[in-house]
């Protein structure tokens, strides 16, 4: 009875499999007029805008040598060399200056790696690991984890080795890649202070990759970013590459893009989904225009038709993720929020509007979440011409955990310099007693230039001369921040 039901088992996979394949097949040959490129090259943008944007920033992390990001495989670039964020920074966009950071593209080709946290007691801290298709397979630190050290082995998949007997199975992940980013954050509670900047590059220092042979050589501990050579990247690139390290999304055109997603396509260190009949269909049409596994893409060699209807389906995607990122926000009271509930896998537009609103954030607000404002109370876009106001009531402040925050950006998502160095306001400054609080209001003040009023420049949050957005951030948020029933204050233009 075994043997004939594997016979069957044997038989339905086989015609399974048959069945797929002639699919493709069928797929793969079928002519594509103009306009069903242009519509390939629109669904493509939202398929491929994640992995485009993970290409790049590996190549200036990982092989850009002359880049203010770089650091090697495998270590960590210290955002802003350890100081607190400034305008100087822009290898990602809409970064919060209330965390120190530190980014690194890693690989587990070789061999598995260790993670290794400090303890940290006193302060919100946090450590997530992201493939190339903006998902995320770590979240760790005090609100998920506790405040005592921990160290996390990351596999890749099919890993026959050893596997030391300290860890715990929560300690251990495959990730179906071997190339992913890990960021660590730890919340920076006063940026003017030598005595916090010191202790935060302690926490930094502390915070390790180590190759898991090295780790067990090291007695079972990390071995420190100082103490380590670089090791280079060695991923294909193309010349364009070192052009468009920062604000990739809106510098790229459509030759880029597509030449960067059949670059992904064909990188043994980035896996495909499992088992996705949606991928599956995609990458048969994308056949079709030369892109895909074991395909040699060469814009040159396209006819002069198909570069149109592709630049012309490149841009009109480009278009609908800026305005649906904008439209398909849950409406808090005139802010924004993404509806971060994974999904990335399959929800394409989602992960896209994430990579280019904000790259490198979660896929799902449980660590932290943000909100979006481009425009004031009355629908029209924020501008540096324009004062504005945002007033708190003391007892209704946002609802988390940890710590919130509201960063100020110019509209591509960046620091401007202004003369007290300040980009953001927070509950940190709260706390400290920085701010003016009368009647059990708090209000900020957007402005371009300082206020007169000794008061209000106490809640002085400089603004661009021109256009701006900012993008607040809740770490540790309850809620009513993520479905938007939080009552956040209106961006009110002042008379």
């Amino acid at each position: 009875m075994k043997i004939i039901s594997s016979i069957f088992i044997a038989i339905v996979l086989t015609l399974g499999l048959f069945s797929c394949s002639t699919e493709q097949d069928n797929i793969a040959t079928k002519k594509l007029s103009i306009e069903d490129k242009q519509q390939l090259a629109e669904n493509a943008y939202l398929y491929g805008l994640q992995q485009s944007v993970f290409y790049e920033a590996r190549f200036n992390y990982t092989q850009n040598e002359g880049s203010d990001a770089f650091a090697g495989l495998n270590r960590w670039s210290l955002v802003n060399d350890g100081e607190p964020i400034d305008t100087k920074f822009k290898a990602i966009v809409t970064v919060n200056a209330t965390t120190a950071y530190a980014m690194g593209f890693c690989d587990t080709k070789k061999e598995p790696l260790v993670f290794d946290m400090p303890e940290v007691s006193d302060r919100y801290y946090s450590l997530q690991l992201m493939d190339h298709y903006g998902i995320f397979w770590l979240y760790a630190g005090n609100q998920f984890n506790g405040t005592k050290a921990n160290s996390y082995l990351i596999l890749p998949e099919g890993y026959k080795g050893s596997i030391p007997a300290s860890f715990a199975t929560t300690e251990v992940i495959t990730l179906p890649s071997t190339s992913f980013i890990g960021v660590v954050r730890y919340a920076r509670k006063d940026p003017s202070s030598k005595t916090e900047i010191k202790l935060l590059n302690d926490l930094l220092a502390e915070t390790t990759i180590t190759p898991l042979s090295k780790w067990i050589a090291n007695g079972n501990k990390g071995v420190k970013r100082s103490d380590k050579s670089i090791e280079l990247g060695d991923y294909k690139q193309f010349p364009r590459m070192k052009e468009i390290t920062s604000r990739q999304v809106d510098k790229q055109n459509a030759e880029d893009f597509f030449t960067f997603l059949n670059l992904d396509l064909n990188d043994p260190t980035t896996a495909l989904i499992k088992d996705s009949k949606k991928e599956f269909e995609m990458l048969a049409r994308l056949s079709e225009i030369g892109i895909g596994k074991d395909l040699s893409f060469d814009w040159s060699k396209l006819d002069e038709q198909t570069k149109e209807a592709l630049t012309k389906g490149f841009e009109s995607g480009r278009m609908l993720v800026k305005t649906s990122g904008k439209k398909n926000l849950l409406n808090m009271n005139g802010w924004g929020v993404i509806s971060n509930n994974g999904g990335y896998a399959t929800n394409w537009l989602d992960r896209s509007i994430m990579g280019d609103f904000g790259w490198l954030g979660p896929d799902r607000s449980i660590s932290h979440g943000a909100a979006f404002a481009f425009t004031d109370s009355e629908g029209e876009k924020l501008n540096g011409k324009n004062n504005y106001t945002i007033t708190f009531n003391m007892n209704d402040l946002p609802p988390v955990t940890q710590f919130w925050s509201i960063p100020m950006y110019d509209v591509a998502g960046y620091f401007v310099k202004n003369n007290i160095k300040r980009f953001s306001v927070n509950q940190f400054g709260l706390d400290a007693g920085e701010y003016y609080v009368a009647d059990g209001k708090l209000t900020f003040y957007l402005q371009h230039k300082k206020p007169t009023d000794k008061n209000q420049a106490k809640n002085w949050l400089p603004t661009p001369a021109d256009g701006f957005r900012m993008t607040p951030r809740f770490y540790g948020p309850k809620y009513p921040l993520i479905d938007g029933s939080y009552n956040m204050p209106k961006v009110l233009k002042a008379n």
